[in-house]
């Protein structure tokens, strides 16, 4: 085995002729520099709608609403409310986990997502003292701003702070990996309500893979959750920002950091696939007002 040449440090050529050669350091250089220039220049891939059902009609634009929960499950194509790529071992799993054995119990979880949700009463406090002081404000409020009226209100400082500092850093990393351009400056989780609401949706179409319902049932119900939900938002960007907001909250129970929101906020890739019109985005040319 040959030994190493010796490097001078104090010494620049010889620092550059050990560098020179240290080939396989240059390999692995060469290699990862590859993969990021391939990354670059690959287009990202599309979003592949069904050629069955339409993709801009107001039955699209409805259980678009469903876009992240479909595409996280997944469970088909964004517009199929018959939820096709579900297998049988699929179904079975999504049957024990949700506890959709009857219709009946299909139907309830529905009514359990639309109505209580997923809420927590104190991080619902929280968001609307933060909306009432935005409207005051005009503006977004600052953490400091925020913080003092959930205190004057009679809130719990060290819980509100930490609640505070989780939903910045969610939207800090969404509007990061999403983009500025989608998740403007002044956009900020109002509501953690979207990520029930996706739920709700998706789970309309997987009733039907089930056995549970129709189509046009499927459809009658995704049409009630839009005309109750989708005032509560101003836009696509708004919902998708609340519904992974609301994701990674409820998983990470509110304790949020790096790696919570790697392993909850994942969704950030389909919220921005669903954005973009060059990927086939239905966020990006789905009206938001029906």
């Amino acid at each position: 085995m040959h030994r190493l040449a010796p490097v001078d440090f104090n010494d620049l050529g010889s620092i550059v002729g050990w560098l020179i050669g240290q080939w396989w350091v240059w390999a692995i250089v060469g290699a990862v520099a590859l993969f990021f220039l391939i990354l670059w220049i690959i287009p990202a891939a599309k979003v592949k709608p069904s050629e069955k059902f339409s993709t801009t009609d107001a039955a699209a634009n409805e259980i678009a609403l469903g876009f992240l929960q479909i595409r996280n499950l997944p469970s088909g194509p964004w517009n199929d409310p018959t939820a096709s790529d579900l297998g049988p071992s699929e179904k079975s799993v999504l049957v024990e986990q949700w506890g959709v054995h009857t219709r009946e119990e299909w139907l309830s979880n529905i009514e359990r997502l639309t109505t209580v949700r997923r809420r927590r009463e104190v991080w619902v406090l929280y968001l609307a003292v933060r909306v009432a002081v935005a409207e005051r404000l005009g503006r977004a409020p600052k953490a400091k701003e925020w913080l003092a009226a959930i205190v004057e209100e009679g809130g719990d400082k060290r819980d509100a702070k930490t609640f505070i500092t989780a939903i910045e850093y969610i939207e800090s990393e969404v509007r990061k990996r999403v983009g500025k351009d989608i998740v403007t400056p002044g956009l900020f989780v109002q509501t953690l309500d979207g990520y029930a609401i996706g739920q709700a949706v998706a789970m309309a179409t997987w009733g039907v893979a089930l056995g549970h319902g129709d189509v046009p049932e499927a459809r009658s119900i995704i049409h009630a959750i839009n005309v109750e939900a989708r005032p509560a938002f101003s836009s696509w960007a708004d919902f998708g920002l609340s519904y992974i907001a609301g994701r990674v909250m409820h998983w990470s129970d509110g304790r949020v950091d790096e790696k919570s929101f790697e392993k909850f906020g994942d969704g950030w890739a389909d919220f921005k696939a669903a954005a973009t019109e060059t990927r086939n985005g239905p966020w990006a040319t789905l009206p938001w007002t029906l």
